[in-house]
């Protein structure tokens, strides 16, 4: 992930001179809509559903694995999720920066009780096999609110989220190991919004949604967020909500071809600053 940590460096070090040279809000009663930046920290205790499948080198269909079932991967894990944001010039447009500081890496140790046909190795009944699925995501999206007031705030999401993942699976009695390493960026549209309930009471919430079909890879990607936020003082703020991240990848090139379907939700704690 050290590619992606330095592409969120980058993206940050580029905000620093806005963020430095945007003027002081004038006068006005707090208002979390009113920030102009602010940095947040989530955990999330995510349930995570895994189904994969790495086919041949010659293009031969794998199984379908259930990471959590049959290869013994924890289904329930905390995620830390970091976010910047920033309104740039205009209090209408912003950017966000995410990172999952805590990602979702995972290992599982498991006695199969059916027959698996991963990449280019075949794994059979009775086999202890180790095995370890790595998620890792970067994200960073524009918005502009089309509509604002001094209650609520509604704005049209543009960004991209930068994905890796990694897949391992190691019979050790055997010697045998196979690994399959994936990134690449999917670009997100969504909506963005907040309610002012009262002086400190406010409800949140993000969608986001990919749907493409490129040459011979097809996918989407949908990740929502709601919560609950109470404004301690005009810098500190905390919530709680529910947050949802589904991404499923279909390949059909020979050599590289499967499918991969990963669904993650859970509740979450969030604490925020801002100014």
């Amino acid at each position: 992930m050290q590619k992606w940590s330095a592409a969120m460096l980058v993206v940050l070090s580029a905000a620093v001179p806005a963020i430095a040279g945007a003027r002081p809000p004038p006068e006005q009663q707090d208002n979390l809509i009113n920030d102009r930046f602010a940095m947040t920290a989530e955990f999330v205790n995510a349930r995570t559903d895994t189904q994969l499948r790495l086919d041949s080198s010659a293009g031969t269909l794998g199984t379908v694995v259930d990471a959590e079932n049959d290869l013994g991967l924890p289904a329930r894990k905390v995620l830390g999720i970091g976010d910047v944001t920033f309104r740039m010039g205009s209090p209408r447009w912003r950017m966000r920066v995410e990172y999952w500081f805590l990602p979702l890496d995972r290992s599982g140790n498991a006695t199969l009780t059916k027959t698996i046909n991963f990449k280019d190795d075949t794994f059979n009944p009775g086999d202890q096999v180790n095995s370890q699925l790595n998620m890792h995501v970067l994200a960073v999206g524009w918005a502009y609110s089309f509509l604002r007031s001094e209650r609520y705030e509604l704005a049209a999401s543009l960004g991209f989220d930068a994905i890796e993942f990694s897949a391992a699976a190691t019979v050790s009695s055997l010697l045998m190991t196979q690994r399959e390493d994936k990134s690449g960026p999917a670009p997100l549209a969504g909506l963005d919004g907040t309610l002012r309930l009262s002086s400190r009471w406010y409800l949140g919430g993000r969608f986001e949604y990919l749907k493409a079909h490129l040459s011979d890879v097809r996918g989407d990607v949908l990740s929502f967020e709601v919560t609950t936020l109470y404004r301690l003082n005009p810098n500190v703020t905390f919530g709680v909500g529910y947050r949802s991240f589904h991404i499923n990848l279909t390949s059909e090139q020979v050599g590289s071809s499967g499918m991969f379907d990963l669904k993650t939700a859970g509740p979450l704690l969030l604490a925020r600053v801002g100014f």
